[in-house]
């Protein structure tokens, strides 16, 4: 296929006059308009004024249209798995709860073929985490993480990250073995800078959903985030305008950049859905005018998408080159997955989102071929 008088954000987010070619799945060719002629039988496609951008990576959700990643079917995937495509997401994590170990289990021995978004591995967050933070985790099931758990699981659960928190029993042995096979992100935490600092040092290189169940940022205790600002290390964070404030949303692209801020969804099975209750890790969440929380009035997570917030992120003085790679390639890279997921560069999986100025999803391409 090629697809011509596009503008196109390269592998460095700046925007190209070029036409784009694919080939098996993959981009093959990146040349100026006018350069790349169409082979015999070729399909070709003009995309005058139109864009494309990377598909998003979402590599924090849980759930969307009613189906949640602990029901552990590859019903439920699939159709996450299409919700996610249909808003400009093609690659994702489906993302576990605070649950127990049979239920966790079932979800990791999951190898679904998905017809939409492509799903790269785990993100287990929980159970390993701190009570005192658990926010709309199941307090049940919460407990120390161990090797043990983790052998239990197997050696192909594809877990890619692990959301732990780091002054728990335990936790900072498990961070430097962990740490040589995963993604340690620290999450659901009371911890303290220096405990934070600690665990950045045995290995950790993320913050899981940045500002939301941990302490806060303060002058004289900067905890957590001021921990991972210092040390150069990626933080997630929810932008759908209700977990966290625009003006600290754009705090926090300033302290971060581009390059370590990753846009997460930490969506439901609400999402899609609208208002209604709904069943969230063996609790009943309720969703009022798309803010969902849990029976004790704590927040929970989000009804909304990458694509989505990556837009929100526009309207609160993010550059649109830096929201879209905060929403692609940096999450890519956290993961290992840059070499082929994440920007529009000769060699990557041909995943792509055709837009215009008001970055609307227009049509979205996966693997090559057109989401429908």
């Amino acid at each position: 296929m090629l697809i011509k008088n596009a503008t196109i954000f390269d592998n460095d987010f700046h925007i190209q006059e070029w036409d784009l070619r694919v080939s098996d799945g993959k981009i093959s060719a990146l040349a100026a308009w006018g350069e790349l002629e169409a082979n015999q039988g070729e399909e070709v496609l003009d995309l005058k004024g139109m864009t494309l951008a990377p598909g998003m990576l979402d590599i924090h959700i849980h759930g969307a249209v009613g189906m949640d990643t602990m029901d552990g079917t590859e019903d439920s995937l699939e159709a996450i798995s299409r919700f996610l495509a249909s808003k400009g997401v093609t690659s994702f994590l489906p993302t576990t709860m605070t649950m127990g170990f049979e239920d966790i289990a079932q979800v990791f021995k999951l190898k679904p073929t998905l017809t939409g978004a492509n799903m790269l591995g785990f993100h287990m967050e929980g159970p390993f985490i701190n009570v005192t933070r658990k926010g709309a985790q199941n307090e049940r099931y919460v407990r120390t993480a161990t090797l043990a758990e983790m052998a239990r699981y197997g050696e192909d659960a594809n877990v890619r990250i692990i959301t732990l928190a780091p002054e728990t029993e335990g936790a900072l042995d498990f961070i430097r073995e962990m740490s040589r096979k995963t993604v340690i992100s620290i999450g659901h935490t009371d911890a303290t800078y220096d405990e934070a600092k600690a665990a950045i040092a045995a290995g950790a290189p993320s913050v899981t959903h940045c500002f939301n169940a941990m302490p806060m940022l303060q002058h004289r205790a900067p905890g957590v985030i001021g921990a991972a600002v210092q040390s150069g290390i990626y933080g997630e964070l929810i932008c759908d305008g209700l977990h966290i404030h625009p003006a600290t949303v754009y705090a926090n692209y300033k302290m971060f950049g581009p390059e370590r801020m990753i846009l997460i969804s930490d969506s439901l099975r609400a999402a899609g859905l609208g208002d209604g209750t709904y069943e969230f890790g063996g609790q009943t969440i309720h969703v009022v005018n798309d803010v969902a929380r849990v029976e004790d009035g704590a927040i929970a997570g989000g009804v909304s998408n990458v694509w989505n917030n990556m837009r929100n992120c526009t309207k609160w003085g993010i550059p649109v080159a830096d929201a879209l790679r905060m929403g692609s390639l940096t999450p890519a890279a956290l993961i290992g997955a840059d070499d082929s997921k994440g920007s529009l560069a000769v060699g990557k999986d041909a995943d792509f989102v055709v837009t215009n100025e008001q970055l609307d999803v227009l049509d979205v391409y996966i693997g090559g071929k057109k989401f429908r």
